[in-house]
């Protein structure tokens, strides 16, 4: 294996800020060196991470567009430390959001009273060996995992030819077909007491969750295997990497987190123990994003000679242009699929054109404009979560000003005063973005970029970090689990500052 094919897919844009900061990481003694290139932005990743999970879990989002939430923050905070180093990663937050983002399609609620050695039948409560429930749960955060471990692992990689890139499509989605067939071979194996006759016939409510729950994590998992397989068959370190990182890790991460649903049995009513769970597994998930990008950076200081990667050519850019396309506008469609579809369709087309446009503009007698891709990446995932933040929290809003009551909002409705509640920012998060779309096309791509954006990263971020503080003290007022959120933005405040200084020094160093 080349030494280039095990560096990550990403470049340098300034080669004298990335030595800077290898050689103070060599020179460095073990405790300066661990607290602000590890331990601060595991602080950091971790407790914006907690928030957003929990902002996740709220009135207003549903399963995959909450997990954008923490999905693009962890994101940009990712492209951001890579951005103080001389590291250009500005497709890594769009890939990350939405891979992780897939996961919250994966249920898990049943898992609770299973941990606690309860089973619903039609009739009664039976007992169920806890380890069942600890056993699912592992699963069901591999599965959470899993989807952002591998499109990350791709984005990472740069082994990337047409042959590679099919058999990683159809090699796991084989796999995950075999581990459908084995549960309705085996259903004994994944279905609880199934032994007693409580799949046969009409389901009840509990065994049709389990059956659709289980059956659905499973399948996942044995795509995640697969993905697996091929990255390890074709030598691939970074998706090796990244899928077991994010998917196997966060396997323990989610049992670890699920603990705290123990609180049900000894103190029901003290504090609310779900939205304990979920700042866990936000926390756990977003130090295994700075492991992940620690590794990610060492393996660049392994290679410091900046390494372009060589331009497609015209084939294989158009097909990178409709596949990276079609996998943004299917996720992004799905994700609105049950509650807002026609909206969903809206946000995927919100990144096929632009990338179609750009793709076909030729400047300079160049049609592989890299740069324009990069910068419509970035851009749509920040639109993406500024869009889905501001539509899941007026949700909580129009309740909290008086607006309409909390069934006004159930399933997530839209009464006419959310609508005019939502607008204003809508229209303003929209037009906002097509006018940065514009400036990309039609302009030179980082033509504002380097003056006025990037000396301004920090406040914007600090900004933003505040805005997620914001939604989520209005996602779970008057819960007195607020106060944690308080910590935890604090927290992320304070680790974010102390990274800002520790940049800053290295970047005047002589």
């Amino acid at each position: 294996m080349s030494r280039d094919t095990m560096r990550p897919n990403l470049s340098l844009f300034d080669q004298r800020m990335f030595d800077l900061h290898r050689e103070f990481r060599e020179e460095a003694q073990g405790a300066q060196w661990c607290l602000h290139e590890l331990i601060l932005p595991m602080v950091l990743m971790g407790s914006i991470g907690a928030i957003t999970w929990a902002i996740r879990g709220t009135d207003g989002w549903a399963g995959i567009d909450g997990t954008i939430l923490p999905g693009m923050t962890w994101g940009l905070l990712w492209y951001y430390l890579c951005l103080r180093k001389g590291i250009d990663a500005r497709s890594v937050p769009l890939w990350l959001g939405l891979g992780i983002a897939m996961g919250g399609e994966l249920g898990y609620g049943q898992y609770v009273s299973w941990i606690r050695g309860m089973f619903n039948t039609p009739d009664e409560v039976i007992p169920i060996s806890p380890w069942t429930g600890y056993l699912w749960f592992s699963l069901c955060g591999i599965g959470w995992g899993a989807p952002g471990g591998v499109l990350l692992g791709w984005a990472l990689s740069r082994r990337n030819s047409l042959g590679i890139w099919l058999i990683r499509l159809l090699i796991p989605a084989c796999v995950a077909y075999l581990g459908w067939l084995l549960v309705q071979w085996q259903p004994g194996w994944f279905f609880p007491h199934h032994e007693m006759g409580f799949y046969d016939g009409e389901l009840s409510r509990h065994q049709d969750r389990t059956v659709y729950t289980n059956t659905q994590n499973f399948v996942v998992v044995a795509w995640w295997l697969g993905a697996l397989i091929v990255a390890t068959l074709q030598r691939d370190r970074m998706s090796r990497m990244s899928i077991l990182v994010i998917g196997g890790g966060f396997g323990f991460g989610f049992l670890f987190s699920a603990l705290w649903c123990h609180g049900y049995s000894y103190a029901p009513s003290l504090i609310d123990w779900w939205k304990m769970w979920e700042l866990n597994a936000g926390f756990n998930l977003g130090v295994l994003y700075t492991l992940l990008l620690y590794w990610v950076i060492g393996r660049l200081e392994d290679c410091p000679t900046n390494r372009e990667p060589p331009h497609p050519s015209s084939g294989q850019w158009w097909f990178e242009t409709i596949g990276m396309s079609a996998g943004v506008f299917s996720i992004v469609a799905f994700m609105g699929a049950d509650e807002f579809p026609k909206t969903g369709v809206f946000l995927g087309l919100m990144y096929v054109i632009p990338l179609f446009l750009a793709s076909g503009t030729a400047r300079d007698g160049i049609h592989f404009n890299l740069e324009c891709r990069k910068e419509i990446n970035l851009t749509y995932a920040i639109f993406l979560l500024m869009f889905i933040l501001f539509w899941g929290v007026t949700s909580r809003t129009g309740v909290l000003l008086g607006l309409y009551e909390p069934s006004a909002v159930d399933q997530y409705a839209w009464p006419i005063a959310r609508v005019a509640l939502f607008a204003p920012f809508g229209v303003l998060i929209v037009g906002a973005t097509l006018i940065r779309y514009c400036k990309i096309i039609w302009s030179h791509p980082s033509s504002d970029y380097t003056d006025f954006i990037r000396p301004r990263l920090p406040l914007y971020l600090v900004d933003l970090m505040a805005l997620i503080g914001i939604v989520g003290a209005i996602s779970i007022w008057p819960s007195k689990i607020g106060a944690f959120y308080a910590v935890f933005l604090a927290l992320s405040l304070f680790a974010f500052n102390r990274i800002n200084f520790h940049f800053d020094v290295i970047d005047h160093r002589e």
